[in-house]
């Protein structure tokens, strides 16, 4: 594996912890076309998410907006990670959640919360006793 795909493959794994490898779209890429799953990671996570514009908060922040209203579960859920990753508060990330209800409907803002709380119970951020975030201010 060349340096490059090796920082490739750290920045990937960085960003979506704690979501397996194997749960990514890179790797469903890969399965169907390396050297274009490398292509397209390059793009995105070489390049794109390399920007300094955003900070890679904001990116995440807005990746799970668009997410949200596209109803896109699978993808939330990796860039909900990501967002926490990168230092996204759970309120933050809920109230982009509800933000999106105005462009997306109640439905989609409905699915993206129950996607956030399964991500929250996967990083053990989740109290199942008060049935509520650990810390809703916390980082």
């Amino acid at each position: 594996m060349s340096e490059d795909n090796a920082d490739l493959t750290k920045s990937r794994q960085g960003l979506y912890a704690p979501v397996p490898p194997e749960e990514t779209a890179f790797h469903l890429w890969k399965q169907f076309d390396g050297d274009l799953a490398l292509t397209f990671s390059k793009f995105f996570v070489g390049g794109l998410y390399q920007r300094e514009v955003l900070t890679q908060r904001e990116r995440q922040l807005c990746t799970v907006a668009a997410l949200t209203v596209m109803r896109a579960r699978d993808e939330l859920r990796l860039h909900v990670h990501g967002a926490r990753n990168r230092g996204a508060s759970v309120r933050e990330i809920a109230e982009v959640m509800f933000q999106m209800v105005t462009y997306g409907g109640a439905p989609s803002c409905v699915q993206a919360l129950q996607v956030l709380r399964e991500c929250l119970k996967e990083r053990g951020e989740w109290d199942e006793e008060s049935d509520q975030p650990k810390d809703m201010e916390a980082r």
